[in-house]
């Protein structure tokens, strides 16, 4: 009489195992650039992204963010902006807005900011010239 023996190897387990392995390297990968992407635009410009905070923005962008936060005070109180490291390049309002070219004195430096003050407030750097 024949006997019919299903025998069963460990061959397709290892290759999947080496599949598994090789898509987890792959997300990795993609997370680890994706992440470095995301960090260098943020990097860019933390205080118009709103991150001023360490790994994104240095101690003169988180300087630039308290100041620029009591340039918006003042604006949304109606004060006047009388102060030493800001001066105000040019003024417009429009559509319920406030826009505001500024030249900041931060840590002996100067950066220029475009803001605009309504309901919430956004800005972006600009150059000085």
């Amino acid at each position: 009489m024949k006997r019919w023996v299903l025998v069963l190897t460990e061959r397709g387990s290892d290759r999947e195992g080496k599949r598994r392995r090789i898509a987890a390297l792959l997300v990795g990968l993609c997370v680890l650039v994706g992440s470095w992407a995301v960090g260098t635009v943020l990097a860019s410009d933390p205080i118009g992204y709103g991150v001023p905070i360490w790994p994104f923005a240095d101690t003169v962008d988180r300087a630039e963010n308290a100041l620029l936060g009591q340039v918006v005070h003042a604006v949304r109180d109606n004060l006047p902006l009388d102060h030493e490291h800001v001066q105000v390049l040019r003024r417009t309002d429009a559509y319920g807005s406030e826009f505001f070219t500024l030249k900041l004195k931060v840590d002996g430096e100067f950066r220029c900011r475009e803001v605009a003050v309504g309901l919430n407030v956004s800005s972006r750097r600009v150059s000085c010239s």
